[in-house]
């Protein structure tokens, strides 16, 4: 009886094979198995086995069933953007088992839109945006904190602080811009490493003007003189895992000397006391040696035989323009939060996808994998990415918006060389280190709601 309860309880733990004809056979051999022991005790007694006949197997219809359709991945981007992710988003989706619905969107209305849909369910999972936008859309809710831990090895350090707020990365950085220097190639080999070369070089071409740069004239420009205040230790708002709106550095004792020293370049002639349009035209009809402005300047500038290099050092520390950044963001109010920080990881950031993205709209990167394909491609971008690699970005925190006016007009004081006593104000203001104080205070007055 052992062997008999041995399979039985081989029977009961299932190690049969489970369709019915073998089923069925088991069952027979336990119950003549039964009938020997249980027959006599006489070796001689046979128990005649019945004939096995098969049992009609049973046949089931495969049960009616539909794959669930997969997850949509729905990305919003200025047409340039779509134009060049839309072909190669197929090898992404039959990798990752999901559809990518990209959705060509006027680039302002992103800002401003994705604030309104996200909460009405209508929003994108993914969105493409200016790094400018993080402070109000982070403070409101909007935008998801991405992990860039796997691809921070690739980003040049300006574009993560961009995206940073704070404490938090809040978008992948893809594409940076930013100012340098124009030169007449027909007039000089290069610009200058240092602003204490500048003026030789200009003197030996004999132009008109030495450097145009927008900021005079009468038209304030903080953003084309931000390098002249802040590359050697003065800052508009301290970086420390985002900006500070607490801590204003525009009259340091750092940001003081470099506004003397633009005080001083301006009366030696170096740099002269042009508005964009003045400057632009001095350097297409060859009446200054260079021009400070941005890559969106390239056909304005090809007027003559044109290069472009890093704007000159101040002492031993790099100029340091603004950044503007542009960068992929996830929306928290997508239901597919993981997968659109894969679209965006795993796919977006990509060497292959990025130089697509350069070639339909040529931005400056902001990785160093597509920095290295456009340096050698095309020379001038690479100037210019270099330059925003040096620079710092604009700050992202709604507090800058106090920070335009005072800061530009503290500077078009020096560049216009208008010292004296503003008759509308009745504020005096005698001196560079003057003009820089009075914008300091202001901006800490307008933040403090004052």
């Amino acid at each position: 009886m052992t062997f008999i309860k041995s399979v039985f309880m081989y029977i009961q733990k299932g190690e049969y094979m489970k369709n019915n004809k073998s089923r069925f056979i088991v069952i027979l051999l336990m119950l003549s198995m039964v009938a020997v022991a249980c027959g006599g005790d006489t070796a001689e007694e046979v128990v005649e086995t019945p004939e096995v006949t098969e049992a009609p197997q049973e046949t089931l219809a495969a049960p009616a069933t539909t794959a669930p359709p997969p997850e949509v991945i729905v990305v919003w981007a200025e047409e340039k953007v779509a134009t060049a992710l839309d072909p190669l988003v197929g090898a992404y989706e039959a990798a990752a088992g999901v559809d990518v619905e990209v959705v060509v969107y006027e680039f302002g209305a992103i800002r401003t839109d994705v604030q309104t849909a996200g909460p009405a369910g209508e929003g994108p999972d993914v969105f493409l945006g200016a790094h400018d936008w993080v402070g109000e859309l982070a403070a409101n809710g909007v935008i998801q904190p991405i992990n860039l831990s796997s691809v921070s090895a690739d980003l040049f350090e300006v574009g993560i602080n961009a995206f940073s707020y704070d404490g938090m990365s809040y978008g992948f950085p893809y594409a940076t811009e930013a100012i340098a220097m124009y030169y007449n190639a027909d007039l000089t080999d290069g610009v200058p490493a240092s602003w204490d070369d500048v003026k030789a070089a200009c003197d030996a071409a004999g132009t008109e003007l030495c450097v145009g740069a927008p900021g005079g004239g009468g038209g304030a420009d903080a953003y084309h003189n931000h390098p002249f205040v802040a590359s050697a230790g003065g800052y508009v708002f301290k970086i420390s895992g985002g900006f500070d709106p607490n801590d204003v550095g525009l009259d340091n004792a750092n940001a003081l000397v470099s506004a003397e020293y633009l005080d001083s370049l301006v009366k030696d002639g170096v740099v002269a006391s042009t508005d964009y349009g003045g400057s632009m035209s001095a350097f297409q009809e060859g009446r200054s040696l260079f021009w400070m402005t941005g890559p969106w300047a390239r056909n304005d500038a090809s007027a003559v035989n044109y290069n472009v290099g890093l704007i000159p050092a101040f002492g031993d520390s790099p100029a340091t323009p603004f950044v503007g950044v542009r960068g992929a963001m996830v929306s928290s109010f997508s239901e597919k939060k993981l997968l659109a920080e894969s679209f965006i990881l795993d796919f977006f950031a990509t060497v292959e996808v990025q130089e697509a993205m350069y070639n339909s709209d040529p931005r400056l990167p902001a990785t160093k994998s597509l920095f290295a394909i456009v340096e050698a491609a095309d020379p001038v971008a690479a100037a210019f990415a270099a330059s925003a690699s040096n620079g710092i970005p604009m700050p992202n925190i709604p507090e800058m918006g106090s920070v335009w006016g005072p800061f530009g007009d503290a500077l078009l004081i020096i560049r216009d060389q208008a010292y004296g006593t503003n008759e509308e104000t009745g504020v005096t203001v005698n001196s560079a280190t003057d003009a820089m104080k009075l914008a300091a205070e202001q901006i800490r007055t307008a933040i403090a709601g004052g």
